[in-house]
């Protein structure tokens, strides 16, 4: 069973930031990914990471990655969606994800487009309001 959870222990953050290749930011929410048994509480394995700041109107993804060896693109879409819809209610107006920060193919199909600086960037009022989501 897939489960998305904001992260509430910094030290538990820091290992899964660590275990998926990004650099923990102490100050950063995040997201983590699970595949856990049918109570939803209990975890097998976890699946990926998405951590981020919030900076003026914007929410910065600097971490969105699987653990290593694992292939779930539609695990680390809709926790990329948690977070967005997070920032959306917060009235936050766009995300952006550095360069490396994230696979691009995948912020590609999630709507995020690429920036002549290297980021990756979404308009998130615009992504939820909009009748059509996927086109910007």
């Amino acid at each position: 069973m897939l489960v998305i959870k904001p992260i509430d222990d910094k030290n538990f953050q820091k290992e899964l930031v660590t275990l998926c290749g990004g650099t923990y930011k102490e100050s950063a929410l995040a997201y983590a990914a699970h595949d856990c048994e049918d109570d939803g509480e209990t975890i097998r394995f976890p699946i990926g990471v998405c951590q981020f700041t919030l900076s003026g109107k914007d929410g910065v993804i600097d971490t969105l990655k699987p653990c290593p060896g694992i292939e779930d693109e539609e695990a680390m879409m809709i926790m990329t969606r948690a977070c967005t819809a997070f920032l959306f209610r917060c009235g936050f107006t766009r995300a952006v994800v550095p360069q490396g920060g994230a696979d691009p193919t995948l912020l590609q199909k999630l709507g995020f487009t690429a920036s002549d600086d290297g980021t990756a960037q979404l308009d998130v009022m615009k992504y939820y309001t909009s009748p059509c989501h996927g086109e910007q």
